[in-house]
């Protein structure tokens, strides 16, 4: 939790107890003072002191109720609001009725009454009112998402069967170069088939829960992503420097987003000696909670327009990325709780930096079952 969701999150609470307490102290000095039977006692003070019980009993579940701490302000504030305008609502009634010549007795206690069905209330309108916008940001990100696969899919895909179309009619011509068009249309094909895959593993990403995070081994999960990418690449050059064990708290599909990372660093590399470089961190400031993966490459790194649209979290006209797979290696991090930092190597190219929470128990940490690797292979 930052510095600054931390103090909204205290002086939300502060606010919510504060009225609470407030009114209950105001309802238990009233039935205290007053000179009443016992029952009458205890039903003028268990009755309105009830409203004051209930907004302090929602304010301490306020965190079960799904509420971001962040917003807490925000509830605190229907609560306040909330008991104050019943409270004025009240007390103008006793006016109206004491200019007619009717007398109200003990006027305290309806106006506090008020003011704690008030805060009661406007407690529940603020926690509702809290949960309407998230789940209205939660659409808008989403339908961010969608943009950027929707732009994708018709650019991306429209200029690869384009590319796939002229290269089949030059090899239908009887073309001196047949081989040369023929590895084109392999390649163009096959980036087709990589467009589906990514597009396929976004439309589960976006319909996984955040409660499905599992602990896994990302040092064991490098180890199998590196096997198949030299399996693919023989001349690929991987220096791999891991602990034995790297535990963290992450999406079911963080293996394709380690993939795509890792992959990339190698197919899009464009130097004489390819070079990929795969370590680990865990910045000062993080202490124990996190743990960052950097893959680090000698190519000609990510154009500005690409990491534009990436820090804006969706694409334009001008500035887009070139497929899905930086996409979804950044919607799978996030949806793992953590975050994706691009940097420059020492040699003038892409660190790709996976910042994920660590994993405490080892015991439970899991790594890609054959049933998992085959249906994302499917």
């Amino acid at each position: 939790m930052s510095a600054s969701g931390s103090w909204k999150e205290y002086a939300g609470l502060g606010g919510i107890f504060g009225t609470g307490l407030g009114l209950f102290g105001l309802h238990t000095v009233h039935a205290l003072s007053a000179d009443e039977s016992l029952r009458a006692l205890f039903l003028g003070l268990l009755i309105p002191a009830g409203f004051a019980v209930g907004i302090l009993a929602g304010g301490a579940q306020l965190r079960r109720l799904d509420v971001d701490g962040a917003q807490f302000p925000r509830v605190a504030a229907w609560c306040v609001g909330g008991a104050v305008v019943l409270s004025l609502g009240a007390e103008l009634t006793i006016l109206s009725q004491q200019a007619r010549g009717v007398t109200v007795s003990d006027q305290m206690v309806v106006v506090v009454t008020a003011a704690s069905a008030g805060g009661l209330v406007g407690l529940i309108v603020g926690v509702y009112d809290t949960r309407q916008r998230a789940a209205r940001a939660e659409a808008n990100q989403l339908s961010q998402h969608l943009t950027v696969l929707n732009r994708v899919l018709r650019h991306d895909i429209r200029t690869s069967a384009n590319v796939i179309q002229g290269h089949a009619e030059l090899l239908a011509d009887g073309d001196t170069a047949s081989i040369k068009h023929a590895r084109t249309i392999e390649r163009q094909a096959a980036t087709l088939v990589e467009l589906g895959d990514h597009a396929r593993e976004i439309e589960r990403l976006f319909y996984k829960s955040d409660a499905e995070r599992e602990d896994v081994d990302l040092a064991a999960l490098v180890e199998t992503c590196c096997k198949q990418i030299r399996a693919e690449y023989s001349d690929a050059d991987i220096d791999v420097s891991l602990p034995p064990t790297l535990p963290a708290v992450a999406h079911p599909l963080v293996k394709s987003a380690v993939m795509n990372v890792v992959e990339n660093a190698v197919e899009h590399n464009d130097a004489e000696a390819p070079h990929v470089t795969i370590g680990s961190t865990t910045p000062p400031q993080d202490g124990d909670e996190f743990v960052t993966l950097r893959v680090a490459d000698n190519g000609p790194g990510i154009p500005d327009s690409e990491l534009a649209a990436f820090d804006r979290g969706y694409e334009t006209n001008l500035e887009h990325a070139s497929g899905l797979g930086l996409w979804l290696v950044n919607w799978i991090v996030v949806k793992s709780g953590g975050s994706v930092r691009f940097e420059e190597s020492a040699s003038g190219g892409t660190v790709v930096c996976l910042r994920l929470r660590r994993a405490r128990a080892a015991s439970t940490i899991s790594t890609p079952s054959p049933s998992l690797a085959a249906e994302q292979a499917a």
